[in-house]
């Protein structure tokens, strides 16, 4: 296809893209336009920028150091909850605004150390700008006559864009001089305007491990910034739509909800002890679940790359030097060849085999995939655990999903539902 000047080939062959994912590294064009949001941060850098930053990176994220996030999720999913109370029983109502500052205050106490306590706000300008930024970014890539910077830089989107960035770059840099202040004075507390969230934190933030891991070839406040915006950007809209579109989907087949309820009863059982690690490596059936919605709804739905060399197929095709590709995640995901018939049916059984397909990447594939997938698997994990324990999803009124009647989406670099997913909640306690 052609994006303007652009020619794109698009491939939705699981084979194919596991070879282009592993060889190919390079982005492309249309990566630049996330420039705007992240400057030169990982998921975009060019290779030789990426290839230090990640080396720095991949370290922060080793199981011993995520697992130690389990409390912080569950401890904001306890405000979530509560948010959630004030919905029982009284119709239909959208949980994307919750469930996304929820996942926002998780990515800043994990990153930063602090609790920003997003949640409890009605409206924040951080919270506002990173979701308008996303929004007016994702256009772009689809109005090859913005493709110039030299024009693009006229529009009105741009200025406001600029405005946006300065909202979301004053917060971050604000929280690593605060995080940079305590490691300088050898503390680790986080500090906050009420006495009573004053607390010894018990693992190692993500820009500590990132200052640490770098001391030989030290990040820049630029360069720290730039990473946290992807942290934040990636890590919350991950999160937050892998955890609506579950949400979502568990409302429309109550049968599969009460499943997953049922294992999480026998596993975890009544008891109020803070969740573990090894509590949730059990909820086998849980994690195929989002599997399934991942599979079914997946966030980021293709992923480009760019040929800077002749490159062979295990189909025989050459795509030559230059060539950009399109690896459509979405396409793969909804292949009949790799899934079945009912390739159209949410069927979260298809995950409980010890094979799952190698067209199954919602977290991309290779040496440059996401590596944070363990992060947001955990924090889905730990927040259905946490709603499913207090309340029962229902359909909302008049909006009835099933194969014939799709849900509704938008692209804004993620995937995410229009209606901005509406549902019902009732109290497990009162039915």
């Amino acid at each position: 296809m052609w994006l303007g000047p652009m020619f794109l080939v698009v491939s939705s062959d699981a084979d194919n893209a596991t070879v282009i994912l592993k060889t190919t590294l390079h982005k492309t064009l249309v990566h630049k336009f996330g420039k705007i949001i992240i400057g030169q941060g990982s998921i975009f850098a060019p290779v030789d920028i990426w290839r230090r930053r990640r080396k720095i990176l991949v370290p922060s994220f080793a199981p011993r150091y995520v697992k130690q996030f389990i409390a912080v999720f569950e401890a904001q999913d306890k405000i979530l909850v509560e948010k959630f109370k004030s919905h029982v029983g009284k119709g239909n109502f959208s949980c994307w605004n919750d469930v996304s500052n929820y996942t926002l205050d998780s990515v800043c106490e994990t990153v930063f150390g602090m609790n920003v306590e997003l949640q409890r706000q009605l409206d924040n300008p951080f919270f506002s700008a990173i979701e308008e930024l996303m929004k007016t970014t994702a256009p772009r890539i689809f109005q090859p006559w913005f493709y110039s910077d030299a024009i693009y830089k006229l529009s009105p989107v741009f200025r406001r864009q600029a405005n946006l960035k300065k909202i979301i770059y004053g917060f971050i840099e604000d929280l690593i001089c605060k995080k940079k202040e305590q490691i300088r004075v050898g503390g680790n507390e986080e500090k906050t305007d009420n006495p009573a969230h004053n607390t010894k934190l018990n693992f190692k933030t993500f820009i500590e491990l990132m200052i640490e891991n770098s001391k030989d070839d030290a990040y820049t406040l630029a360069e720290l910034q730039e990473e946290a915006v992807v942290l934040l950007v990636a890590a919350n809209d991950t999160s937050a739509v892998g955890i609506c579109n579950t949400i979502l989907m568990l409302s429309q087949h109550t049968d599969i909800q009460e499943r997953v309820y049922k294992e999480m009863k026998e596993v975890i059982g009544d008891s109020n002890n803070p969740l573990t690690l090894n509590d949730l490596l059990k909820l086998k059936y849980t994690k195929a679940v989002i599997n399934e919605s991942l599979r079914f709804y997946p966030p980021v739905p293709f992923i480009i790359r760019s040929c800077k060399e002749d490159l062979t197929l295990p189909s025989g095709i050459t795509y030559p030097e230059g060539t950009d590709i399109v690896i459509n995640i979405w396409g793969m995901h909804h292949n009949p060849q790799y899934w079945g018939e009912d390739v159209n049916v949410f069927n979260p059984d298809r995950f409980m085999t010890e094979q799952i397909p190698k067209a199954f990447m919602p977290f991309s594939y290779g040496v440059r995939n996401c590596i944070g997938q363990q992060y947001a698997m955990l924090s889905l994990t730990t927040t259905l655990v946490s709603l499913l324990r207090k309340y029962r999803f229902i359909p909302a009124t008049n909006f009835k999903y099933d194969k014939n009647n799709p849900i509704r989406l938008s692209f804004d670099l993620m995937l995410k539902n229009v209606e901005r997913y509406p549902l019902q909640i009732e109290d497990r306690d009162k039915i």
